[in-house]
């Protein structure tokens, strides 16, 4: 079970603009809309229309339950997939900035070996 904690812990402390920090960005993101999901909470964004999902609950606390489910929505569809995209080109940018490095030590280390 440490190892699993170590785990989360390791992510959760990523910098900021590194790609673990984008993929557990929308991960955040695709949990929380699904807990929204199957807690029932679409019904509440009638209120877009002018209408109550439950009579019951006051006016107040549909809206902003309805508002959540909306603000989760817009995250899940616009900002998931851009965090997901935005991690791979930061990884792809990293391994390719990387990779001069690797072939100028590969050259001096056989210039050296050869001089």
């Amino acid at each position: 079970m440490k190892p699993v904690f170590a785990l989360l812990r390791r992510l959760w402390k990523a910098e900021t603009f590194s790609p673990t920090a984008f993929v557990v960005r929308a991960l955040v993101i695709t949990v929380l809309f699904c807990i929204s999901e199957l807690l029932g909470l679409r019904e509440y964004t009638t209120f877009l229309s002018g209408t109550s999902a439950n009579v019951n609950l006051g006016w107040s606390v549909t809206s902003a339950l309805g508002l959540i489910h909306l603000l989760l929505y817009v995250g899940f569809i616009l900002l998931a997939p851009v965090s997901l995209l935005t991690a791979g080109l930061i990884a792809a940018w990293n391994h390719w900035k990387a990779q001069p490095d690797l072939d100028a030590q590969v050259e001096t280390i056989s210039i050296s070996e050869t001089g």
